[in-house]
């Protein structure tokens, strides 16, 4: 019979896959947990650093004064009187050298310029040691005028070695830059969890894409 044989056409492998794409995915997720991670250093620094603002570091002095932080303080037997110059929260202490608080805030009354006050519950608990003496946060009132106003305690529970203290206003830009940084940490850990997340798939592309 006639004509040409036909031969196969040769072998040619296959084309090996790019890796531009798992380039790509995988440094941009690596560029992604960084930015992450420097949003969730700076969110935690600024939580910190407004906590700081908060805390009266000076509300009593080692000779058990008032310190720079105190409106007023003295023993809880008698009536603390302090001025109230601006709106704010100002928080109510019980300062002591014991190791646990002593007065509840049912026993603490408040009186302004009108009348009585409510006093609520601290957003902060537990003993913060301050010159050598035990700080416990008793409670905090937002008066609605200025004037003086005066602190009871009350007869069953007042003791001459438990003092009461009252410190403010809050700063708002604190209480303000706390929230803010809550923000900017929640950000950065979401932010950070898809940057792992892009990393690890950009790793396995990249695995893959080498067989």
């Amino acid at each position: 019979m006639g004509g040409s044989q036909a031969y196969p056409p040769p072998y040619q492998p296959a084309p090996r896959p790019r890796k531009t794409g798992p380039k790509i995915l995988t440094f941009s997720g690596l560029a992604v947990l960084v930015a992450g991670v420097v949003a969730g250093v700076v969110g935690v620094a600024g939580a910190a650093g407004g906590i700081a603002d908060l805390l009266p570091t000076d509300l009593v002095t080692t000779e058990g004064t008032a310190g720079s932080d105190a409106l007023a303080l003295g023993p809880s037997t008698e009536p603390l009187v302090f001025d109230v110059q601006g709106e704010g929260a100002y928080v109510v202490y019980e300062v002591s050298q014991g190791e646990s608080a002593r007065l509840p805030i049912s026993a603490v009354t408040a009186e302004g310029p009108s009348g009585p006050l409510s006093i609520t519950p601290p957003d902060q608990v537990g003993m913060l040691p301050t010159n050598g003496w035990s700080v416990f946060p008793v409670g905090v009132l937002v008066p609605a005028e200025t004037g003086s106003h005066t602190l009871l305690v009350d007869e069953s529970v007042a003791a001459d070695d438990v003092g009461l203290a009252v410190g403010g206003p809050l700063n708002a830009d604190s209480v303000a830059g706390i929230g803010g940084s809550g923000i900017v940490l929640l950000i950065g850990f979401l932010v950070g969890g898809l940057g792992f997340l892009l990393l690890i798939a950009g790793i396995i592309w990249w695995a893959v894409a080498k067989k």
